[in-house]
């Protein structure tokens, strides 16, 4: 049935072009040929008759057959010309004055042929008895009369006019007197005489039949006739030639349908080519990012780009993200730049035009545009055409794929479905990336939530135990010291007992500190105070062969933190610095902003794209050696014999808890250089009069389930406090029920399970069925038991501890809400 109008087409074409032949072939040429062959006949006839019909008249046809066979051919050529007329309706008016000259001419022709014959009759017998001697030679006397009759008579043959009849009648009248009325001769000159009568009354006649006959109007009607034919032949080759050219004029509109169906089947066969070269481009390159891990994703990101705008023939390639900051990933031709602001203005300009485009939109030329912000940024990007892919998942648009050409394109970049498929596929791998780098923060989280918890159980443990013993340590060593002189050797062995127990004392005190360390208490923070309030401390504190050089950094340079916490990362770092170094040693503390454009794997954590600080410590001292490196940040590996080994640790869960990554560059003999790297903030938001209040919500609406009647209430209450909307249930059935009913209500999700984790892993798996698109939170007592790949199966973006700290759920809750680079899957 889709063929069906085809059909229909290409057979009405054959029956238009059928006809219009059939109509410009010459059908009318013989029947023509065959008219004009008749008019010639008729010509020919009537001109034999003519001739024959003077040569009767002079004497020198005898025979009148032909007078027959002429005027046959005659009444022949009239019929045919006849029909003809007829079988094309035309006219026969010419034709029937043409038949009426024939009619009329036979008419004449009979009377000719009677009148004719007495008169060649007459006419022999006179000359035959002018011319007889023995006629004459009995007459002498009537033989001049005779030759004067016979001239007489001749003349009149030639002449009939009245002067020779007059002189006939005289030569008749004359012969009369002179002939014989009786004896052998009188009845021969009485023949004589009647004969020459009868030539003198038939000669006339004759002549006027043979006038009148050769007067008969058939030329005309013969022209007539022929300009009728000749007409009509005229109209008919007029008629075929418009058909002809008509057939010719369709003749080239097939043509030229033809050579268009051909270019349109080059342009298909030439689409479908690229079609296949970009599908095979997207098939390795979807192989590649299928294959890479996250920390590969940016380079083979670029890979993509310059595959896919080598194969669109585009200058420029990019993928902007819309996370804070905005994540870039670009590629352009050798010689290429990006302009400054370029390409993240083109989220923005995506936004303006419609982001959520389901396929793509392309812009063949920028300066066609109507004047406004869009052309602006365009025409400032040096782009002459444009053309982006929204990266898209289901219900939310997180970035752009776009594409700069310097050049006006006059069709789309590719075929859509393809465009689509490839801005899928990037979307899909930055998905993946998301996924993993959330998976390994989440365990990452977990394993140091089981660290600590059992760093915080081992110190709870033992801690009053031991501190009894080092209290009972000091206590008879401070008993005992004043009974020993000073200088003695049990004074200085008790001395040294003190001083071990007082260490052992610190300890216990770092221990119990590292252990129940939760998360920070964040607020803004000025770079350049908090280095101002180190630098007072250290000075107090470093030896004074120690030069401490603190740079200056600009008032803009902010962070979000706990002050006391981030203080104690530079107070230890310097102190490792400053017991690394040797006599005439120096510390210099730095700190910068800068703008990470893609994904950086450091010592200590990761870097996404994005604005951050970073803090340098650098000494020049001993250096790390390799084998220290790999295990410096472990929890009690130390060094030196006074250290506890949990400075490093303590500033690697700080950095940690910031959200940021540390970076150690050293080599031995040549000094060591730490980089603190922690998230940027803009510095308009830094206030100078004391902690800011917890990060606080916006009214965003909270499924918490919680078992305990009492303890939901006032879970409840902290929720309300913080700023959200909270939706409590004791029992999971009800809050399954309810997700189930209106899973667009809630934002996010918390289950409270205590010290049942698996229930709280079956809840969550039920929940995150139904809306897969909300955050899961899981509240435990204790995450020893609980294995990363449950949680990452449950769907847990994060876990907290049990009961709920504010602090925790406040920063925790913030940081799940806050807009992220994660496209919804």
């Amino acid at each position: 049935m889709r063929n069906l109008p085809f059909i229909f087409g290409v057979s009405l074409l054959l029956a238009l072009l059928t006809w219009l032949l059939l109509r410009g072939i010459d059908t009318n040429a013989p029947a023509y040929a065959v008219t004009l062959q008749a008019l010639d006949d008729y010509a020919l006839a009537e001109a034999s008759l003519h001739r024959d019909v003077l040569q009767a008249r002079a004497g020198l046809l005898r025979d009148y057959d032909t007078f027959t066979t002429a005027a046959r051919a005659m009444e022949d050529a009239v019929t045919r010309l006849r029909s003809h007329a007829q079988a094309e309706r035309l006219d026969a008016r010419p034709i029937d004055q043409l038949a009426a000259a024939v009619v009329e001419q036979e008419a004449l022709l009979e009377r000719f042929k009677t009148s004719n014959a007495l008169l060649q009759n007459s006419l022999s017998y006179v000359g035959l008895l002018s011319t007889s001697p023995a006629f004459l030679a009995h007459d002498v006397q009537l033989a001049p009369a005779t030759d004067a009759l016979a001239a007489a008579i001749l003349y009149l043959s030639r002449d009939t006019s009245p002067e020779a009849l007059q002189a006939l009648q005289q030569r008749i009248d004359q012969f009369a007197q002179q002939a014989p009325t009786a004896g052998p001769e009188a009845e021969t000159a009485r023949a004589m005489l009647a004969h020459a009568r009868l030539l003198y009354d038939q000669l006339p006649a004759v002549d006027e039949t043979l006038k009148a006959f050769i007067a008969v109007a058939s030329a005309q009607a013969l022209e007539a006739t022929r300009a009728l034919f000749s007409h009509y032949r005229t109209v008919v080759e007029a008629g075929e030639q418009r058909f002809r050219l008509l057939l010719y004029v369709v003749s080239l509109l097939l043509l030229g349908m033809l050579v268009f169906l051909g270019l349109r089947l080059r342009a298909r066969a030439v689409a479908q080519r690229r079609r296949a070269a970009f599908e095979r481009v997207i098939a390795e390159n979807s192989t590649r990012l299928i294959n890479s891990s996250p920390a590969e994703t940016g380079t083979r990101l670029t890979q993509v780009l310059r595959d896919l705008s080598r194969t669109v023939d585009v200058d420029r390639a990019y993928v902007v993200l819309d996370e804070k900051p905005i994540r870039v990933h670009t590629w352009s031709r050798d010689g290429v730049a990006f302009p400054p602001g370029w390409p993240q203005q083109a989220l923005a300009i995506s936004e303006q035009l419609g982001l959520a485009e389901p396929d793509h939109v392309t812009i063949p030329d920028a300066g066609a545009l109507p004047p406004g912000p869009v052309r602006d940024a365009l025409t400032a990007a040096g782009v002459r055409a444009w053309a982006y892919v929204p990266l898209i998942r289901p219900g939310r648009v997180r970035g752009i794929m776009g594409f700069d050409r310097f050049r006006v394109i006059k069709n789309k970049i590719s075929p859509v479905p393809m465009v689509r498929l490839a801005a899928d596929a990037v979307a899909n791998a930055l998905e993946r990336e998301f996924l993993e780098r959330d998976r390994a923060k989440l365990s990452t989280g977990l394993e140091r939530a089981r660290r600590m918890q059992m760093v915080g159980s081992l110190a709870s443990g033992i801690a009053h135990n031991f501190n009894n013993i080092i209290g009972a340590i000091l206590g008879y060593s401070e008993m005992i010291e004043p009974q020993l002189a000073r200088g003695t050797k049990p004074a200085q062995h008790i001395d040294e007992i003190r001083r071990a127990a007082e260490r052992g004392r610190d300890l216990v005190d770092n221990i119990l500190t590292f252990g129940r360390r939760t998360d920070a208490r964040a607020r803004p923070v000025q770079v350049r105070t908090l280095l101002e309030e180190a630098a007072s401390l250290l000075r107090a504190s470093l030896p004074s062969d120690v030069e401490l050089v603190v740079e200056d950094v600009p008032a803009d340079v902010a962070v979000s933190g706990e002050p006391a916490q981030l203080q104690q990362v530079i107070l230890n770092l310097c102190t490792n610095a400053a017991q690394a170094t040797n006599d005439n040693g120096w510390i210099r503390v730095a700190a910068k902003q800068e703008q990470v454009a893609a994904f950086v794997e450091m010592n200590d954590g990761e870097l996404s794209p994005g604005r951050y600080v970073c803090l340098s410590i650098s000494d020049n001292g001993r250096g790390i050696e390799e084998r220290v490196g790999r295990r410096m940040f472990e929890p009690f590996f130390t060094t030196r014999l006074a250290g506890t080994g949990l400075g490093l640790a303590t500033v690697r869960e700080i950095v940690r808890d910031h959200d940021g990554a540390i970076n150690v560059k050293s080599e031995p003999g040549c000094g060591s250089r730490f980089e603190i790297w922690l998230p940027a903030i803009a510095v308009g938001i830094v206030t100078s009069d004391g902690p800011s209040a917890l990060p606080l919500g916006h009214g965003e609406t909270v499924l918490f389930v919680e078992r305990e009647r009492d303890r939901l209430l006032r879970d409840e209450e902290k929720l309300a406090a913080l700023g959200y909307e909270p939706v409590g249930f004791e029992l999971a059935v009800d809050a399954v029920a309810a997700c189930r009913s209106e899973p667009g209500r809630f934002d996010i999700i918390l289950i409270s399970s205590g010290r049942q984790a698996q229930g709280g892993l079956d809840l969550a798996r039920a929940l995150g069925e139904i809306a897969p698109l909300k955050p899961v939170l899981l509240a435990v007592a204790s995450s020893i038991d609980i294995n990363v790949n449950a949680l990452a199966d449950a769907g847990i973006r994060e876990v907290l501890r049990w009961p709920l700290d504010n602090t925790e759920l406040a920063t925790v809750l913030a940081r799940c809400l806050r807009p992220s680079g994660r496209l919804q899957p």
